[in-house]
């Protein structure tokens, strides 16, 4: 059975000035998801251990594999192997493909999926946001422990986080949450999502793919994510720390 521990101890040299000591500290553990789609090998994903349903299911969906769950006629997850039995998918062949890279699929034909919108109209309270950043703090108990894994999470208007990951790498985390609400079925569009990284266009394609309206990161955000972001409706806040925060789009939403 694969360990699914997120971290494990090793012995190392600590310095401090021109003293050194020997401790023992946790890092963070690193394996590779190995996604099967209809009994042939598809691609596979550095990620953390654990959950791994749920990580292939929103970078399927992400990517543009899949459009709902209806599309999933079965999952079955063998140690770090998912296999899925998709109907009708003509993506999946290998000459529709051109490149993987940062765990995004590029098609060599264009993507069928709709057009990024977001028409929604909801709106959240400041304080309702400062509390929101306060609860991932408190949530990001690994990274807290490693300093090596980022968050993601997916909130509600009224404060309360309804998903929660953490993972190595910034593109899983959200690829989890996303999973994890295709599977349970549980609506987003009329939600938050927050996150510990960067937000870059490859980030905000996954965010828009999913039509949720207002994303808030703790970190940066470049300018095409701002692009993005103004072209379909979306409300861009980076830089969220403690009472502070940088609203690059749509301000609107924000009930101050």
């Amino acid at each position: 059975m694969l360990n699914d521990k997120k971290g494990i101890q090793v012995e190392l040299f600590k310095v401090t000035g021109i003293e050194q000591k020997r401790i023992s500290d946790l890092v963070a553990r690193e394996t590779v998801a190995k996604i099967y789609i209809n009994q042939k090998y598809f691609t596979s994903l550095n990620c953390s251990p654990g959950g791994f349903k749920y990580l292939a299911t929103g970078f399927l969906y992400n990517s543009g594999i899949i459009d709902n769950r209806d599309k999933i006629i079965s999952t079955e997850v063998k140690g770090n192997k998912i296999f899925f039995e998709l109907k009708n998918n003509l993506l999946i062949k290998e000459k529709n493909i051109n490149t993987y890279q940062n765990n995004q699929i590029i098609l060599n034909k264009p993507n069928r999926q709709k057009k990024y919108s977001i028409d929604n109209c909801i709106s959240i309270n400041i304080d309702t946001i400062y509390s929101l950043i306060y609860q991932m703090q408190e949530k990001s108990v690994f990274f807290k422990e490693s300093g090596a894994v980022h968050s993601c999470g997916i909130a509600d208007t009224n404060g309360s986080i309804i998903l929660f990951s953490e993972d190595i790498g910034r593109y899983n985390t959200v690829d989890r949450v996303i999973g994890k609400a295709l599977l349970k079925d549980i609506k987003i569009n009329d939600k938050i999502i927050l996150t510990s990284c960067r937000i870059t266009s490859g980030i905000m394609k996954k965010i828009l793919k999913a039509n949720i309206p207002i994303i808030i990161s703790r970190a940066a955000v470049t300018d095409e994510a701002i692009k993005q972001a103004k072209k379909n409706g979306l409300t861009l806040i980076g830089f969220a720390r403690g009472e502070r925060m940088n609203i690059y789009t749509y301000a609107e939403r924000i009930i101050i």
